[in-house]
C-alpha cells in the first residue's frame, strides 16, 4: 500500500513539475515576445524620425540648390548694373539690392565714409526706421558695430561681436545704434582705403555663410565705386576749374539740370547753397591778386573736403561758389552750410587778420527745390536773394530763402 502511495506521489510530482515548467516557459516566451515587440516599436519610431530628418535635409538641400541657382543666375546681371552706373549714387542702391537678393534681410544700410570727419554717412537702405534716414544719419568711426568695422576693416557677424573682449563688448553696447539691425557688417574698400560699410540685419537665408557672402558683395561694391570714380575723373577732367579744383560753371549748369530732373522724378528735395567770400575785393586790393588766388584755392579745398559724397561743389564766378545738396531738405542744407561756414571761419589764411571781420569768412544763401523754385535759374536766384540778405545782416552767416523770394 505504501508503495502504491509513493508511486502515485511520484507521478503527481512529475506531472506538477511538468505543468509548472510548462507554465514558466510560456511566461518567459511571452516576456521575450513583449520585449521584441517593444524593440520593434522603438526601432520603427527611430526609423520614422530618421526618415523625417532625411526628408527635411533633402528639402533644405533642394531649397538651397534653388537659392544658389537663382543667385548665380541673377548675380552677374546685378554686378553688370553696378558697373554700368555713372555715379556713386547709382552704385549704392544696386549694392543694397544685391544684399537683399543674397540674404532676404529685413534691413540693409549702406554708409559711405567721410574721412575728413571720421564719420560714415548713411546713403541708402531698406527697412530703416525714420530715425535712420539717408542723407541725415551719420555714425562716427569706432561707434557701434558699424563704426567698429570701419576702424577694424574686417567683416564681422553676430558671433564675432559676441566673442569680442569684454572691453570691446562694453564699448559696443554703450555706443550701439538701436535703430540698426547689424547682424552682418562688412567694410567696403578701394584702392585709396575705406569707401564705406555695408550692414545687414534680420537674415532669412544663407546664415551659415553670411560673413563670407557679405564680404563678396562689399568687395564687388568697392570695385564698382572705384571704377565709377576713375571714370568720372577721366570724363570730367574738362569740367574742373583749374584754380579751385571744383566744377566749373558749365558743368554746374548741367549737373543742376540733372539733379532737378532726378529730384522731380523721385519726389525728393534738392537744396542749393550759393556762397560768396566776404570782403574779397578788399583782400585783393590789400594783398594782391596772387594772394587772392591762394584764398580761392584754399577755400575750394575746404569746400571739397567738407561736403558729402554725392554733393557737388562748383565755382560759380569770381569769389562765388555753389554747392548742390541732393535729397537734402532746407533744414539739412542749412546745417551742412553752417558747418562749411565754421570750417572757413576757423581756417588760417595769410593776412586774414587784416580783413574787416578779422578773419577770412564766407556768407551763403540756401534755396530748395521745389519749395522755393521749380527751375534751375529761379532756384539760383532765390539762393542769391538769401545771400544778399546774409550780407546785409553783417556777413559771415547763412540765410535760408523763403517762399517770398519766388519770382
Amino acid at each position: 500500500m505504501s508503495f502504491v502511495l509513493l508511486l502515485l506521489a511520484a507521478i503527481a510530482g512529475g506531472v506538477l513539475g511538468w505543468a509548472l515548467g510548462t507554465s514558466l516557459g510560456g511566461q518567459r516566451r511571452n516576456d521575450e515576445a513583449e520585449t521584441a515587440r517593444a524593440l520593434l516599436d522603438r526601432e520603427r519610431v527611430e526609423a520614422d524620425r530618421a526618415i523625417a530628418r532625411a526628408r527635411r535635409q533633402l528639402e533644405e538641400l533642394e531649397t538651397r540648390d534653388r537659392e544658389h541657382s537663382e543667385l548665380f543666375h541673377s548675380l552677374p546681371e546685378l554686378v553688370r548694373q553696378m558697373f554700368a552706373a555713372k555715379t556713386r549714387r547709382g552704385v549704392s542702391p544696386l549694392a543694397v539690392k544685391t544684399a537683399v537678393h543674397v540674404f532676404g534681410p529685413t534691413q540693409v544700410a549702406l554708409f559711405l565714409a567721410r574721412p575728413g570727419h571720421k564719420a560714415l554717412a548713411l546713403v541708402e537702405g531698406i527697412g530703416l526706421p525714420e530715425a535712420a534716414a539717408p542723407g541725415s544719419f551719420e555714425i562716427a568711426f569706432g561707434e557701434g558695430r558699424v563704426g567698429y568695422v570701419a576702424d577694424a576693416r574686417l567683416a564681422m557677424d553676430d558671433g564675432d561681436f559676441k566673442m569680442a573682449t569684454s572691453l570691446v563688448r562694453r564699448h559696443l553696447e554703450a555706443t550701439t545704434h538701436r535703430e540698426l539691425a547689424s547682424d552682418l557688417v562688412a567694410p567696403i574698400e578701394g584702392e585709396e582705403g575705406l569707401i564705406g560699410v555695408l550692414s545687414v540685419g534680420g537674415l532669412t537665408r544663407r546664415q551659415g555663410h553670411g560673413k563670407r557672402l557679405l564680404k563678396m558683395v562689399a568687395d564687388l561694391a568697392g570695385l564698382a565705386f572705384t571704377y565709377v570714380t576713375k571714370l568720372r575723373l577721366t570724363e570730367h577732367a574738362a569740367d574742373i576749374d583749374s584754380l579751385t579744383g571744383t566744377l566749373n560753371k558749365r558743368r554746374l549748369q548741367q549737373r543742376l539740370g540733372d539733379e532737378i530732373h532726378h529730384a522731380e522724378r523721385e519726389g525728393q528735395p534738392l537744396s542749393l547753397l550759393l556762397i560768396d567770400i566776404d570782403h574779397f575785393k578788399s583782400y585783393n586790393d590789400n594783398n594782391g591778386h596772387l594772394e587772392g588766388d591762394d584764398v580761392l584755392r584754399r577755400i575750394g579745398q575746404i569746400l571739397r573736403g567738407s561736403v558729402r559724397e554725392d554733393d557737388a561743389v562748383a565755382r560759380y564766378g569770381g569769389e562765388e561758389f555753389v554747392i548742390l545738396y541732393p535729397a537734402a531738405t532746407k533744414a539739412q542744407a542749412v546745417k551742412l552750410a553752417e558747418a562749411l561756414r565754421k570750417a572757413v571761419e576757423t581756417a588760417e589764411f595769410a593776412h586774414g587778420a587784416k580783413q574787416p571781420l578779422g578773419r577770412v569768412t564766407i556768407s551763403g544763401g540756401v534755396a530748395t527745390f521745389p519749395e522755393d523754385s521749380r527751375g534751375s535759374v529761379e532756384l539760383i536766384r532765390a539762393a542769391d536773394q538769401a545771400l544778399y540778405e546774409a550780407k546785409a545782416e553783417g556777413r559771415n552767416r547763412i540765410v535760408a530763402a523763403t517762399v517770398n523770394y519766388l519770382t
